[in-house]
This record gives C-alpha cells, structure tokens and sequence, in this order.
C-alpha cells in the first residue's frame, strides 16, 4: 500500500477556505461538528487513504470563526481578550507544525501503514460500524499513553511542552503544538495498526486531534457529570494547570474515563483559581525558542551528571527527577498555588503589531506556494522556501521578544526575499499581483528597517528601564 500525496493538501492553500470562492456552508457545519466528534460514521468511513479528506486543512482554514463565540463569551464576562503576543507565537507555531509536512509528507502514517501491511493480526472491515467505533477507542487510547509519556518521559516533554509554555489559556493554545511532536506520537499509536485499516485509523487520528481544540478555553463553565465521560474545558484547565494539584492530571483527549481508569483523574476546584504556564515559567514568545529550549535544558543535565545512569536518567525520567528523587520528583516541592502569578509580557506598539502580523500573513502565503515548488523546482527550492520560512518566524520572535538585534536580521531578511524570488520566480509570477505586492512589501519593509535600526534599539532599551 503507497502513501498518497497527503503533504500536497496540507501545504496548498491554507490561506484560503476551500476551492470554492463562496463560503460553504456545508463544509463549514462540518468542521464545526468535528470540533465535537458529532460525526456519523457514514460520512467519514473510506475504503483508502487517497479518499480520506484532511480534516485538519478544512478546520485551520476557519479558525477565525471558530475563534468567535470564545471572544464574545469573553467579551460578555467582562475579561481580556487573548493577548496578540502569546497568540501570535501559537499561530507561528501552527506554521511550524507543518513545514516538516510539506517538506517530507506526513512520514507517520507511512509508518502506520507498513505495519499495518506486515504486522496486522485481523482484517476487520472497513466499512463496519463496529471497525469505526473500536478504532475511535483505540485511537483515544493511544493518545491517552502517549500524553501520559509525554509528561512522564523528560525527553518526550522536550517536544511537548511547547504544548505548555502559554500563561494564557483560550483556543489558540490548541494549535500550539510542536513541530516534531507527529514523529513521537505515532509510536503509542502503532498497536492500532495491528487491528484498524489506515483508512479508519486516519479519519479517527485526525479527528481525535481537532476535538481538543475546543477544550482549550477558560471561557466556558464546569459542565457538572459530563466529567466523568467526556473531555471538557473545565478537566482540561486542570491539565494545563501548574497548581500543585493540577500537576500530571486528565491526560485524556475525547473520552475522560481512560483517566478515571489510570488514575490520573482530577476535577477543576471550586474556588481557586488555576494560574497556567509551566512549573518554572520560560518567559518567552519566541516560536522556535520554545521548541528547543528544554532540550538544551537536559543535555545540560547530561553533562552535568557523571554516572552513566544519572545520564540516561536525564532523559528517560520525569522532568521533575534528579538524582536521589523518585522518578517524577516530589510533587510537595511544587507550591500549592505558584508564586510568581504575574503574566510575562512585551509592549509592542500598535504599529509593529500590524507589522508582524503583515509579515506572518506574508509567510504563510510562501507557505502555502512550497507544494508548487516542489511539483515544478527542484526539491532543493523547496527546502530553501521552507528555511525562508522559518527565518520569518525566527524574525517575528525577535520582534515579539522586542530583541535588540531583530531590526538587523528582518531587514536581512526582508533584503534576502528578492534572491528567493529569482529561484522560485516561476511559483510567485502565476498571480502578478501576488508577485508585485510582495517585491512592494519587502522593498518598504527592508528601506525602513535600514533607516530605523539605531532608533529600535533605543525604544527597546527605553522599554527595558522601564
């Protein structure tokens, strides 16, 4: 069995909603259904992988709407509405997530597939509601042990605490995830390979994904008994919780009873309030920071450490672990309620909110154009496109995190453009207007940060005094 193109459709046009150039009402009460596994098996059951729709293109096209119920839920509580640095840094990590996608294909399910060729133990039918049912179980299972590893594996947290880094906690933090995280998780998916063909297994495994985007929300009530079946914002804030008793609770994603089952069950507390973020905040908006940081964090353990044992503990134990502690640490050293409770923060101006978001929007354009790349270029152009990228989302870091030196590397970046423009001319020249406004909006962007660079700076280190 060969994997389709699915790289293909999760790289093209993820700027614009759909193909249609009407709004599909049709398409959009889907996604919106999906966000709540409130999907028949009739419509979401295919013989092969080449017939199983990217769920996950047809709900990040509608985000924005998505996004709206949260802000007026918010709006009529009379609380702030997400923060534009912390919501840009989820967004530039959605870009993240599929880079490695468009460049490489969805390499997971190439992994899921080969076992399933050679490994799988019963054919159970595709088309069976029986064979659709245990697989969204199983499916779940998978993602329960994995996010329970997650936690519980330093070396695995390196990846998934990304996931965790945001004090905040609204809808854009369910698309804040790591880059490479697709490429650990499958391994706790492989035993469904043994049973579910991959048609079902990648409806089941998209699927599973997009309900916990909605559950990412602090504007939403407790939902009283439905906590002990189904997932919710409510056992979620708990999870993403860093007050003592908020640490290594709900793990699970659709259903809640996997953690009833395992122990790991913890219901929201009345009367105290949940302070999110990592147990040691990381204060940083910095997409790629973020995705590396705690790696550095325990090959530093690791050098550090003189037994082989210590060494390979660094990795394999809980984050919380050191030596001559048990393997996830001591939950009493974490306080009952943290004690730096102040939200880290940057003050852009209105201006250089509007810039980033220009650029980000730029970006993912460029994004969006890496699949024609690699049908009509090179594949070498592609990788270049794709560093491109990165260094853009490198540089609205730097803006985000108010770095002294990011006048320096934008205008770099923004003088940089125009060799990229000769070696992917071909992609950018089938829509003129597409090309012009890019040559424009980098032309502007790279004369106004060569005259602006000193001036930043000062703004910067007035804003540091301060």
């Amino acid at each position: 069995m060969s994997l389709p193109n699915l790289n293909a459709s999760v790289a093209g046009n993820l700027t614009a909603p759909g193909q249609a150039s009407v709004f599909d009402v049709t398409e959009f009460s889907f996604v919106i259904r999906s966000l709540f596994y409130l999907v028949s098996p009739n419509e979401t059951t295919y013989q092969t992988m080449e017939e199983v729709p990217n769920y996950f293109l047809k709900v990040f096209l509608y985000i924005p709407l998505v996004l709206i119920p949260e802000f007026v839920a918010l709006i009529i509580q009379g609380r702030n509405l997400p923060r534009f640095t912390d919501s840009m840094c989820s967004l530039c990590c959605l870009i993240l997530i599929f880079l490695p996608v468009a460049i490489v294909g969805q390499a997971e399910l190439s992994l899921y597939m080969w076992c399933y060729d050679n490994f799988h133990v019963v054919d159970l039918p595709w088309n069976s509601l029986t064979t659709w049912i245990l697989c969204l179980l199983g499916t779940d299972l998978g993602l329960y042990l994995w996010h329970r590893a997650a936690h519980e594996i330093n070396f695995i947290w390196a990846f998934h605490q990304v996931h965790h880094t945001s004090q905040d906690y609204n809808l854009t933090i369910g698309i804040r995830l790591p880059a490479f995280n697709r490429y650990v998780a499958i391994l706790f998916y492989l035993p469904c390979a043994l049973f579910f063909p991959p048609s079902v297994f990648y409806v089941h495994y998209q699927l599973n994904y997009i309900f916990q985007l909605w559950i990412h929300s602090d504007a939403f009530p407790k939902v009283g008994w439905i906590d002990f079946i189904i997932n919710n914002p409510s056992l979620h804030r708990v999870h993403h919780g860093r007050n003592r008793y908020c640490i290594d609770k709900n793990y699970g994603a659709v259903f809640s009873f996997w953690d009833i089952i395992f122990g790991t069950f913890e219901r929201e507390r009345k009367g105290e309030e949940i302070y999110y973020g990592l147990v040691h905040s990381i204060n940083s908006f910095d997409p790629l920071y973020i995705q590396i940081h705690h790696l550095k964090y325990i090959w530093s353990k690791f050098m550090e450490y003189n037994k082989i044992t210590d060494k390979i503990s660094a990795f394999m134990k809980g984050p919380g672990w050191a030596p001559g502690l048990p393997r996830l640490g001591h939950y009493e050293d974490i306080p009952e309620i943290p004690e730096d409770k102040a939200l880290y923060e940057k003050n852009l101006s209105f201006g250089l909110k509007m810039y980033v978001a220009l650029h980000f929007f730029i970006s993912l354009v460029l994004f969006n154009r890496i699949k024609i790349t690699k049908a009509i270029l090179p594949v070498t152009f592609a990788w270049l496109q794709a560093g491109f990228v990165t260094w853009s989302v490198a540089c609205i870091g730097a803006f985000l995190e108010l770095k002294p030196y990011a006048p320096l590397i934008e205008g770099t970046r923004c003088a940089a453009y125009f060799l990229l423009e000769i070696l992917i001319q071909d992609v950018l020249s089938s829509s003129v207007y597409l090309l012009y406004g890019l040559r424009v909006a980098f032309l502007l962007s790279s004369l106004y940060w060569m005259f602006n660079l000193r001036r930043f700076g000062e703004k910067t280190d007035k804003k540091k005094s301060e």
